[in-house]
This record gives C-alpha cells, sequence and structure tokens, in this order.
C-alpha cells in the first residue's frame, strides 16, 4: 500500500481493490520512465549553459570586460537575459578603443546604480551626454578627447559627484577660454574628497585666475596632481601658499600630502623648481615638461640653481625634467654637469630619472645619473649630443637593476656602450632611436636579453645581416622599430621573422625603408604571424597593392582573414591606388581600428570605406597612428589596443532582442 501513496495519487475508493491498483500504478510507472527517458534525451540534445543555474551564469558574466559581456548578449537568449541581468550592476565601466556615440553610452549606463569606475573616449559626445555620465556613486571618471564639451561639464561633475576620488579630464582647448575660473572653483569645492586630480588641454583652457584656486580649494586628500597645458607663471600660482586668503580652507596649504606633480609648460625655471622644493615636501614624483615656441630668455631659463634645488625633495622616486624639441630645437643650455652633480649627492632614493635635452650633460653627468641610487630601474637621457662611450665604461662593476634605457638622439653613442648595457640581463625595454653609429655589431648582446620586450633602433646603422642575428636570438621582442633604416631590404624582414620571433612580435615599424617591397610584406604573411596587431609602412614607396591584397587574404581560423592586425600605416605609400581600398571592406580586416593612406587617392573612394568601416579611424593628413617611440623616450600609446569594443557594440545594438 505504501506504494500507492507514494508512486500515485488514486485512491482505493476510486479502483476499488488493492487488485485492481497495482496495474495501473505499474503502468503509470512505465509512462514515467519513458517520459523520464525523452527529458534525458533532450537534456543530452541541450547546451551546456542551459543546465548551468542562473546565478552562476550571471556569477560568470559579470567577470567579464565591456566588450566580452556584449559579445555573450548576441550569442544566445539566455545569456542576452544574463548581460541584461549583469550590465545595471556593474561596478566597472572601460571603452578607450572605441569613439562611442552617445545612444550607445546612454544604453550601457542607463539603470546602473552600482557603477564605481567610468573610463570613456568622448570624441563624438557633448554636453547633452553629461547627465548619464555623472553619476552620484562615481569614485573614478576618466573622460578623453572632450573636445566637444563646455564648463557645463564641470558644473555638473561638482553638483553631481560628491564621491570622486579619481577625476582624469582631456579637455576641448576654445579661443574664448569657456572653462571659466568659477566652473574649476565649483569642481574643487564639490569633489572634497579627490585624491588624483588630472586635467589635460592642449592650450591654456582655463581663465587667468583659475589656478590660484587649486591651492586654496583642492582637497587635502589631494595626492597626486596633473596639469597641462600651462603657461609657467600660472603654474607658480598653483604652488603659491599666499593665493587669495579669501578662498582659503583650514587656513592651511591644500598639498601637504601630494605625492605626484605633473605640468605640462611653456618653460621650465629655476623659481618654479625652487617653490617646489619648499612647497612639496612628500613629492614622490615629479615630471615636468616643457615646450617653449622660442629660445628662452637666459634671465628665465633653468640652470644649476635650479637643478640643485630638486636634490631638497629627499623622498623623490621619480623625477622627469624634459625640454621638448618639437616645437623649436631648444635644450637646456645653462645646466651642466654641476648641476648632476649637486642634485645627485642629494637624491638617494631614485628608482626612475628621465632627462631630454640638456645639451651640455657629458659623460660625467650621465654617470653621475646611473650612479644616483642602487634602486635605480629606469634611466633615460635623450637629446644629449656630448654623451659618448665613456659613460657606460664601467657599467659591468656596478649593481644596477636596470629594465628600462632610453638614449634617445645621443648621436655619438656606438656598439661598445650596447654591448655594456646588455650586461643588465634584467632589460626589458631599449630606446636606441637616432643612435646612427649603433649596428651590427651589438646584435648579438641584444638577442641574449631574456627579458627584453621593446627595441627601438630608428635611424640606426643595422643591416640585414644583424636582423638574422637579432632573428635567431632568445630576446623575446613584442615592439620593434626599425623607421628609418636605410641599410634594411626584404630579406633581412625575412631573417628576423625565421625564428622565434614570430610568435611574439605584436608591433613592427618599418617605415621609411626605401629598400622595402611588396616582397617584405609576403614574409610577414608567410611567417603566419598569430599576434601581429601593429604594422608600419609609411614612406615606403615600392609598398603598394599587393601588400594590402596579401594582408588581407591572410587566414586566421580566431579572426578570419587579414588577421589579428589593428593599426596598419601605409601613408605616403606611392604604390597603394585605389585598386586595393576595397579590401578594406569586411569582411577583411576584421579588428583593423586605425588605417593611414594618402590623400591623393580619390575621395569618393576613401568616403566608400569609411561609410562601410565607421569603427575604423582613417587618418590621410600624414598623423602618426599611435605613438611608438618619440624622441624623449616616451613609452607606446596603448589607448588603441585592448578589445574589438566597436564590433560588440554594433552587434548588441543590432541584436534583435535588446537588452
Amino acid at each position: 500500500m505504501a506504494l500507492v501513496g507514494s508512486g500515485s495519487k488514486l485512491s482505493r475508493q476510486q479502483v476499488g481493490g488493492a487488485e485492481q491498483v497495482l496495474p495501473v500504478v505499474l503502468a503509470q510507472a512505465s509512462r514515467t520512465e519513458f517520459f523520464d527517458s525523452e527529458r534525458r534525451e533532450m537534456a543530452a540534445m541541450e547546451s551546456p549553459l542551459e543546465r548551468l543555474p542562473g546565478a552562476v551564469l550571471q556569477a560568470i558574466v559579470s567577470q567579464l570586460d565591456m566588450a566580452s559581456i556584449c559579445a555573450v548578449a548576441t550569442s544566445c537568449r539566455l545569456l542576452r537575459a544574463c548581460a541584461g541581468d549583469v550590465l545595471p550592476r556593474l561596478s566597472t565601466i572601460t571603452l578607450v578603443d572605441v569613439e562611442a556615440e552617445a545612444m550607445v553610452v546612454e544604453r550601457l549606463l542607463a539603470g546602473n546604480t552600482e557603477l564605481k569606475s567610468l573610463t570613456l573616449k568622448c570624441s563624438k559626445l557633448d554636453d547633452g551626454i553629461i547627465k548619464a555620465l555623472t553619476k552620484p556613486q562615481l569614485h573614478t571618471l576618466c573622460l578623453s578627447g572632450c573636445d566637444h564639451f563646455s564648463a557645463k561639464l564641470l558644473n555638473e561633475i561638482a553638483v553631481k559627484c560628491p564621491l570622486l576620488k579619481i577625476l582624469s579630464l582631456e579637455l576641448g582647448w576654445h579661443e574664448d577660454n569657456s572653462f571659466s575660473s568659477i566652473a574649476l572653483e565649483q569642481l574643487l569645492i564639490g569633489c572634497s574628497q579627490l585624491e588624483s586630480l588630472r586635467l589635460r588641454s592642449d592650450g591654456c583652457c582655463f581663465h587667468t585666475m583659475a589656478y590660484a584656486s587649486i591651492p586654496c580649494l583642492a582637497a587635502s586628500s589631494l595626492k597626486a596632481l596633473e596639469i597641462g597645458y600651462v603657461k609657467e607663471r600660472k603654474a607658480k600660482q598653483i604652488l603659491d601658499v599666499n593665493a587669495d586668503a579669501k578662498l582659503q580652507r583650514n587656513n592651511g596649504f591644500s598639498f601637504s600630502k601630494l605625492e605626484k606633480l605633473s605640468l605640462v609648460l611653456d618653460r621650465i625655471t629655476d623659481s618654479l623648481l625652487s617653490l617646489v622644493a619648499q612647497r612639496l615636501s612628500c613629492l614622490l614624483e615629479l615630471d615636468l615638461r616643457d615646450e617653449p615656441s622660442e629660445e628662452p630668455l637666459a634671465a628665465l631659463d633653468l640652470t644649476n640653481t635650479g637643478v640643485q634645488q630638486v636634490g631638497k625633495c629627499q623622498l623623490l622616486r621619480r623625477l622627469s625634467l624634459v625640454r621638448s624639441q618639437d616645437c623649436h630645437p631648444a635644450s637646456f643650455k645653462r645646466v651642466s654637469d654641476l648641476g648632476i652633480f649637486l642634485m645627485a649627492e642629494c637624491c638617494s632614493n631614485l628608482e626612475s630619472v628621465r632627462l631630454g635635452g640638456f645639451s651640455r650633460i657629458t659623460d660625467a653627468g650621465c654617470r653621475a645619473v646611473l650612479h644616483i641610487s642602487s634602486k635605480l630601474h629606469t634611466f633615460e637621457l635623450s637629446n644629449t649630443p656630448q654623451l659618448t662611450d665613456l659613460a657606460f665604461h664601467d657599467l659591468p662593476l656596478t649593481p644596477l637593476v636596470l629594465e628600462c634605457v632610453s638614449l634617445a638622439s645621443c648621436i655619438l653613442l656606438s656598439d661598445y656602450s650596447v654591448q655594456h648595457l646588455a650586461l643588465c640581463k634584467n632589460l626589458q625595454s631599449l630606446n636606441l632611436k637616432g643612435c646612427k653609429s649603433v649596428g651590427d655589431g651589438s646584435m648579438q648582446a641584444i638577442s641574449c636579453l631574456s627579458k627584453l620586450r621593446v627595441l627601438a633602433l630608428n635611424g640606426s646603422d643595422l643591416s640585414d645581416h644583424g636582423l638574422d642575428v637579432l632573428g635567431k636570438g632568445i630576446a623575446p621582442l613584442t615592439l620593434i622599430s626599425l623607421r628609418g633604416c636605410h641599410r634594411v631590404t626584404d630579406n633581412g624582414v625575412a631573417a628576423l621573422l625565421a625564428g622565434g620571433l614570430v610568435n611574439t612580435l605584436e608591433s613592427m615599424d618599418l617605415s621609411g625603408i626605401a629598400g622595402l617591397t611588396d616582397n617584405a610584406t609576403l614574409a610577414i604573411v608567410r611567417a603566419k604571424m598569430q599576434n601581429l596587431e601593429e604594422l608600419r609602412f609609411r614612406g615606403c614607396s615600392s609598398v603598394g597593392d599587393t601588400s594590402v591584397i596579401s594582408l588581407a587574404s591572410a587566414h586566421s581560423k580566431d579572426t578570419g582573414h587579414g588577421g589579428t592586425l589593428r593599426l596598419l600605416d601605409l601613408w605616403n605609400c606611392r604604390g597603394v591606388s585605389a585598386v586595393s581600398l576595397k579590401w578594406f571592406r569586411k569582411p577583411y580586416f576584421p579588428r583593423l581600428r586605425w588605417l593611414g593612406i594618402s590623400s591623393s587617392l580619390r575621395q569618393e573612394i576613401l568616403l566608400s570605406v569609411i561609410k562601410v568601416r565607421p569603427s575604423v579611424n582613417i587618418l590621410c593628413d600624414g598623423t602618426e597612428l599611435g605613438r611608438m617611440f618619440s624622441g624623449e623616450g616616451d613609452d607606446v600609446d596603448d589607448d588603441y589596443r585592448g578589445h574589438d569594443e566597436e564590433d560588440e557594440l554594433e552587434r548588441w545594438l543590432d541584436s534583435d532582442d535588446g537588452l
């Protein structure tokens, strides 16, 4: 009877006796086994994802980046539903590889009350999106390319985001200086918990008196301040403890805890460095860069006295003093080895030193910097024409732990210096741009560096033989720049890729090499480089349509035709014609984001490519795509690296059942 009570809902009264109950129960059991078997067969046909609990799926999706979430949302209805639940609860959203439209941003941020960190590229956004961006719970807000925003952006951030701790804005420069001092003051008052403030612009985007409010109103918790471009006299207002006493907060200096100061100026002077040394006792990182449009007056230029002031910042870990020569070929003509000696005596804790444009520094000054600290891991000395091999003569006798070295435009250095530098086995980055006497003789030493990832040999005396040696080495290079190495030919490129580098290289710059032809591209295609993301051929007049067609035809099982290329620079390659432009249309080059090409091609053809590939940034004016290595040894600009965000966002927006 227990069988009837547990296995069937029929009662004795309904059946009329135990003899009649048993056949009914057996029949039901048979039917149950049949349906269970059918369900098992259907379950076997189901996707494994559908067997997972919804909470598990949501936990997995929540750990993905934005591009991946959008990708899974377009794959099936179940994952689309999971993504719809996850997006409003994301605490971090980062979109740096895509110029998102306002509609996309609004849809991504709609209903999200958990967002703590937001990083966006705003080139296609304006004031209309401000309300969506300024969420009250934000702790980190980083907006680049804010060319179409007005002072309303700062006002809204001040009112809506009181919890901000990190704020980074790349503002557009307007001739009418639309970002007034009032807007900056409101920002500093409203965001009273700021720990890091970064305001960048190509020009002075604030009124003259705006900077005077920073030391008075900035949060006492501020640890990092980055501003550029700013006039030197305005920068001194930022460090002036006596500025506008009526605005003083707590009757004290707001920068008592400042650990990092980064400024882009019109000139660096002794008085500015004196203020830095007096006011910022806790400074750990100092980064000053000037861009003079003409030769500075001797009375207003940096001297040994100013460099000596840096030594008073005894806690300093990172120092960068650079004079850019982009606008004018100027240098620090009043700073000699004596100033470097006086600074080095007091800065025994430095871990990173970067000096650019010190034309009077000799081997003695360089050695003083190299021996400034046993913790020194980054050493950059650029545009120093008096530097010779003697500066590195005793390098093997020192316990240096150098990881990053840049000696850009030090024209007197030869293979001898590089061979001694290669004894630093921890080297990860080596920039020898403009070292014309460096050639094949140092390649054997470089090829043995087992940690070297980045190598720039622009304008060196390297030949095919040196590339052959480098290609057979163990250096796991991910980026190599051979721009302007005129002795390199197609055979050298093929030799470079004959070894293990074919598995590690992600970026190659072969620009300005007259001897290269389409055969160099064919060698790259034959090598089947699965990780190559950036390829530059600008100024190679013999590179043409064959290169484009071969690159487009290269097939990868993961990405399709066109491989993994994200950046292709063919500017001023005279052999590229309208014939090959059709190969830039879908489905070719599915990951391409940056394309440099000559403006001499017919405009209607270029416009047709732009129309069908809106996610590709097509530049025809010769603008550099990315930065590679600048003259001052800057690191590679990674803004355009990352995931295929644009494609995933397009698919997500076009999905049938939108989130």
